[in-house]
């Protein structure tokens, strides 16, 4: 993914990680929303707070670290559209 190539957090576990949580993130927004047909230009707003509703239970850590991650991704890859940030549950 050389879209990711300039992830400026330090360390290599850290930006595995994230890009290990991108993929998996992707990949339930095209499980559970198939009329998508797996095209990243069509994913926006509504799947992606879908994808938050269905994460509900996550920490808000956690939920931070994804927010980062998606937002600096559709920044990186010129999607349009903006990443709704997720409602942290306290």
């Amino acid at each position: 993914m050389t879209i990711m190539a300039s992830y400026q957090k330090p360390g290599i576990a850290f930006r595995r990680k994230q890009v290990t949580r991108l993929l998996a993130i992707l990949e339930d927004i095209f499980e559970h929303e198939p009329y998508l047909g797996e095209q990243l230009h069509k994913v926006g707003k509504r799947q992606i707070i879908g994808y938050w509703q269905r994460t509900r239970h996550e920490s808000p850590q956690t939920r931070k670290e994804k927010y980062a991650i998606l937002k600096l991704f559709f920044e990186q890859a010129h999607l349009r559209g903006r990443v709704p940030f997720p409602k942290l549950d306290s």
